[in-house]
């Protein structure tokens, strides 16, 4: 019954937890997850944090909460079920919009779809694709550039062979790079561009204007990396830039898609022991596709004449598809026990692919046959297809332990980058073993620290009757950020209590470190 009761406070908590973001927590005793639930922020647990097999504990995402952060400072912890922290870190670029716009030196807009002034030249103007935002984070990827215009001349009505219209069009913007943490993201490729092709047989093409094509945009470059691979720092994954938007045509383009989101941040640091079968991953999202390019298009015909041919009509070239969007990169995962430690289940933190490009508008044809006035065809050019956007750079996953040779140390990790226009950088591993601690060796220098919780004074005691012989032993306690605050000498040497007077430090979650030439010992300690 008692552990009924436990499992329904737990639940009861797990519910108002989900609100939590990145507050902090205490709990005393354990904290057994028995259900799939929502967490974000740090967790003081005096006890065991246990997650059982076939749960899983999702890290409330940056996107969401601006937190992205599940810290775990227990004991002991578990984890057989899974902490799922994929695409909870910064979040991706916006796509860009399609191009939309029509304009004209002179006058002529609607000669696009339709017709206007018949009898003179003109000049129509369609717009190409517009850039996304940057990913947001340390290491963003950046959005691409604008995609050009197109435009060209529209159709003129004559005495004999009329000329048509043939308006050139605009390129997709470019895409977005991938965000960037341990590994380097990629760069994005240019969007598609828009094309001044055509094929004309037995009918001519107004000379008024020039055709042009719009280029389609560069490409976004990647950002920096940051972090260290072994250092104590661990930090939320990176977003990548948003895609690129389509250009316009007689049909219109669409928007470009969103940056992937970097990978949330997972850190657990225990005391006594860390076992984990079960799976943590912490990877970014895929970018988002590229705009398409709009569509050509060929409006009614113009003149009034007799011969009701394509000399008569405006016909668009297929625009550019915008460049896809970049993935997000993969965030931080970092685990610490100086004692015991068996992780034998999955660990990833792996870098999001790059979006596809959008696909080209195409463009259209325009036949005419008549015997007294013949036989004419005049076929706009497609447009070109955006490219890739650039993958993501892998996240960080960093163990600390005292030893490498007595506990079991063998998760199956993956910190790859994302594919896409480039590959980003593979993330880096590191299992970090102390070399400069004894405590393996001298167990029966263990501290006894009471009360722990405490709100002012603590006692401390060896657990079993043992002396220092090093005159200089300092008492240190260090947050859980590894910040030194607080130092007293060490009496244990000649006193078989010390107190220390905590009242100064802030609530939370500290690490009481004994070190002398001897021997270095570490306990927690929790301030109330």
């Amino acid at each position: 019954m008692k552990y009924k009761i436990t499992v329904f406070i737990f639940s009861f908590l797990s519910s108002t937890f989900i609100n939590a973001q990145c507050g902090t927590t205490n709990i005393t005793g354990d904290y057994l997850v028995s259900s799939s639930i929502i967490l974000s922020g740090t967790y003081n647990i005096t006890g065991k944090f246990i997650v059982p097999a076939g749960v899983t504990v999702f890290v409330n995402k940056y996107s969401s909460s601006s937190c992205g952060i599940l810290e775990i400072n227990a004991a002991s912890a578990i984890i057989q079920g899974t902490i799922n922290a994929d695409d909870g870190g910064y979040v991706g670029g916006t796509g860009g919009l399609a191009g939309a716009n029509v304009t004209s030196l002179t006058g002529d807009v609607i000669s696009l779809t339709g017709c206007s002034n018949k009898d003179n030249t003109g000049q129509v103007t369609i717009e190409g694709g517009k850039l996304g935002s940057n990913g947001n984070g340390p290491g963003a990827g950046f959005a691409g550039a604008n995609g050009q215009n197109g435009s060209g001349p529209k159709q003129q009505c004559l005495t004999t062979n009329d000329e048509a219209g043939m308006i050139g069009s605009g390129g997709g913007a470019g895409g977005g790079a991938g965000g960037s943490y341990a590994g380097a993201g990629a760069n994005a490729g240019n969007g598609g561009s828009g094309t001044n092709a055509y094929i004309a047989s037995g009918v001519n093409v107004s000379t008024g204007f020039s055709i042009v094509a719009g280029p389609g945009g560069t490409g976004g470059i990647a950002g920096t990396v940051y972090g260290t691979p072994t250092s104590t720092d661990i930090e939320l994954g990176s977003g990548g830039g948003g895609g690129g938007g389509g250009a316009r045509s007689y049909i219109a383009g669409a928007n470009g898609g969103k940056g992937g989101n970097g990978g949330g941040l997972v850190k657990i640091v225990v005391t006594d022991s860390l076992i984990i079968t079960g799976s943590i991953y912490s990877n970014g999202s895929n970018g988002l596709n590229g705009g398409i390019g709009g569509g050509g298009g060929v409006t009614a015909k113009c003149c009034s004449d007799g011969c009701d041919d394509c000399g008569e009509a405006n016909l668009s070239c297929g625009a550019g598809g915008g460049s896809g969007a970049g993935g997000g990169s993969g965030g931080g995962i970092y685990l610490d026990c100086p004692n015991y430690m068996n992780i034998t289940g999955i660990i990833n933190a792996k870098g999001g692919n790059g979006g596809a490009g959008g696909t080209r508008g195409l463009g259209v044809s325009c036949n005419y046959s008549d015997f007294f006035c013949g036989t004419q065809s005049l076929t706009s050019g497609d447009g070109n297809d955006g490219n890739q956007g650039g993958g993501a750079g892998g996240g960080r996953i960093k163990i600390f332990t005292s030893s490498c040779v007595t506990n079991v140390i063998s998760p199956t990790t993956s910190v790859v980058g994302g594919i896409g226009f480039a590959t980003g950088g593979a993330g880096s591993y590191a299992l970090i073993c102390s070399t400069t601690s004894v405590e393996e060796n001298t167990a029966y220098h263990k501290l006894s620290i009471f009360p722990n919780p405490s709100t002012d004074i603590i006692h401390i005691q060896f657990k079993y009757p043992q002396f220092l012989s090093d005159d200089k032993a300092e008492l240190r306690i260090y947050d859980i950020n590894s910040r030194l605050v607080k130092v007293e000498k060490c009496d244990l040497n000649y006193r078989e209590e010390q107190l220390i007077d905590i009242r100064s430090i802030q609530a939370g979650v500290y690490f009481l470190k004994l070190i002398s030439n001897e021997i270095t010992v570490i306990e927690k300690i929790i301030k109330q």
